[in-house]
């Protein structure tokens, strides 16, 4: 996860688009192969390692991966005509710019070639530049989920803020309709003890009155 995210921040200062790079070369699979050299953007060895397990799988060949250096036996593909051929790959890091996938096709005595067999270097060619597109493309997929879940946490939490600040605002409003009842009432009480003392005093003579006629009895 955090590599991702790590990723994801280095994903910011690249451009907006990226170029899958695939040419004819002389590929280190354990020792030299006329091979494609594919730059993939982005996906680091781990992706491209996986995703290369499923293509070659993909060709029905019997497949082994020894080392980080993967095979596949006797595979068919139609647009490489009737015969089988056998396929070897491998992935390294490509630094910051993401991975290269190594791949070289045995075709029974000779490795494909462009000079030697074009039609079919075209049609492995085609076949991995889409593959390769497809694996950069699903790598940053997996970014563009991990950034959309952080982006609705945000919201959400951005959401509760939102609806803490209104439970606040609706307090304050609660505390100043309370604030002005209170003082209302206040203003009330002061004009009721005002009366109060009124009546004490009347009281208080009606009283001494009493005592008065209390005390004049004889």
């Amino acid at each position: 996860m955090k590599k991702i995210f790590t990723l994801a921040a280095a994903l910011v200062g690249f451009a907006s688009f990226a170029q899958v790079s695939i040419k004819e070369t002389n590929v280190n699979i354990d020792g030299g192969k006329n091979g494609f050299e594919i730059e993939i953007p982005y996906a680091d060895k781990k992706a491209v390692e996986k995703e290369l397990k499923d293509l070659l799988k993909d060709w029905k060949g019997s497949f082994s991966d020894k080392k980080g250096i993967m095979k596949a036996d006797d595979c068919k593909m139609k647009d490489m005509g009737e015969n089988t051929f056998d396929a070897y790959g491998t992935v390294v890091e490509n630094g910051e710019e993401g991975s290269k996938a190594l791949i070289a096709i045995d075709l029974g005595g000779a490795y494909l070639s462009s000079s030697e067999h074009s039609s079919q270097f075209k049609v492995m060619e085609a076949v991995l530049k889409k593959w390769a597109i497809k694996t950069a493309q699903n790598f940053v997929g997996e970014i563009v989920k991990e950034e959309e879940k952080e982006l609705k946490d945000k919201q959400k939490e951005l959401e509760d803020l939102e609806k803490d600040q209104k439970k606040l605002e609706d307090e304050i409003e609660d505390y100043k309709k309370k604030i002005a009842e209170n003082e209302k009432a206040i203003e009330q009480s002061k004009k009721d003890q005002e009366a109060k003392k009124t009546e004490i005093k009347e009281q208080e003579g009606v009283v001494q009155e009493a005592v008065k006629k209390q005390q004049g009895i004889k």
